[in-house]
């Protein structure tokens, strides 16, 4: 039997259906974004209200007990890739991905990835918020989604705390959710998501921080062989090494650094070494500067005094004289 994905077009306003049987639910939640198998015992009935928000989905489901299943022979090449984020509101759910499997109470949250399997399964009456998003919209490397996926994420405690009933007043607010502001609301969920997730995956293991360790040295070591290029800046280092560049900045500043600052630092030390050089007294300020990714001799001038104290010509003679 071929299975149809309904593709449905972003629209404004909120919409909402209910049915009072399983098959009524297939028509009206089964098969919204990619192909599902639902699956209940005995009565059935549900409600849903949705919006779309650019080209996020949110949901508010109302439900008896019954069972999501997204299994390999649904999942086709052609299926739109979405990440969901599940925030459990009433009743609780079990959430199976990856080899993982985790219970959802009132508050907490879960992530899972529409291109692999996974299954969800309410034992009794629930109600839950679901936020359908692309992604290629999602600022974190899919290699770190997987690792969480199908993980409670508590909303009681650290950053769950402010995500979760945020993520609750808006389920409740769906309406409100219009033009500009809605987008701006949207862009601050995912905001706090991508937050949620890098502190969870900090908490997982130590091999996290040895991974990022690890990233942070290549990123450096790619700054280094790359000063004397007055176009390095974040976009550059991070189009080469295939990551967002929210998520370069995020390394850094957990070092608290800036990639911007800490490039800038790397070639004033290196200015300051030729300009201390005895050997490198035959170059001028100017052609130091460029060497190292200064081509404005009146800006290199304005920053170099700001850092070190001394305009670079004055440094130079003072250290040559000394």
């Amino acid at each position: 039997m071929a299975h149809r994905t309904i593709q449905e077009a972003p629209r404004p306003g909120v919409e909402s259906a209910s049915a009072s049987s399983l098959g009524e639910w297939r028509e009206v939640a089964g098969n919204r974004f990619v192909p599902l198998q639902l699956a209940a015992d005995g009565f059935f009935e549900g409600s849903i209200r949705w919006r779309y928000i650019d080209q996020t989905c949110i949901t508010q489901i109302a439900a008896s007990a019954h069972r999501v299943l997204r299994t390999e022979s649904l999942i086709s090449a052609s299926d739109p890739k979405h990440y969901k984020l599940s925030l459990q509101l009433e009743g609780s759910g079990i959430v199976a991905q990856d080899g993982r499997e985790t219970v959802l109470r009132p508050g907490d949250i879960a992530l899972y990835d529409t291109s692999r399997p996974y299954t969800l399964e309410f034992t009794s009456d629930v109600r839950c918020l679901v936020m359908a998003f692309p992604q290629a919209v999602f600022d974190v490397p899919s290699t770190l989604i997987r690792r969480i996926t199908a993980i409670r994420l508590p909303g009681d405690v650290g950053i769950g705390a402010l995500i979760s009933p945020f993520m609750r007043h808006l389920g409740e607010n769906l309406d409100s959710l219009s033009g500009v502001a809605g987008v701006r609301i949207l862009r601050s969920v995912l905001d706090l998501l991508t937050a949620l997730v890098y502190a969870q995956l900090s908490e997982e293991d130590d091999h996290w921080g040895e991974s990022r360790r690890v990233e942070m040295r290549a990123f450096k070591l790619h700054i280094d062989a790359h000063l004397s290029d007055p176009g390095l800046n974040a976009g550059m280092i991070a189009r080469t090494h295939f990551i967002s560049v929210r998520y370069l900045q995020y390394l850094f500043r957990e070092e608290g650094l800036t990639v911007s600052g800490y490039i800038r630092a790397r070639r004033l030390q290196h200015c300051e070494t030729d300009l201390s050089d005895p050997a490198q007294a035959s170059l001028s300020v100017s052609e130091i500067a460029q060497r190292w990714g200064f081509p404005d001799a009146s800006h290199f001038s304005k920053i170099f005094k700001a850092h070190f104290g001394q305009a670079p010509r004055a440094f130079r003679d003072a250290r040559l004289g000394a």
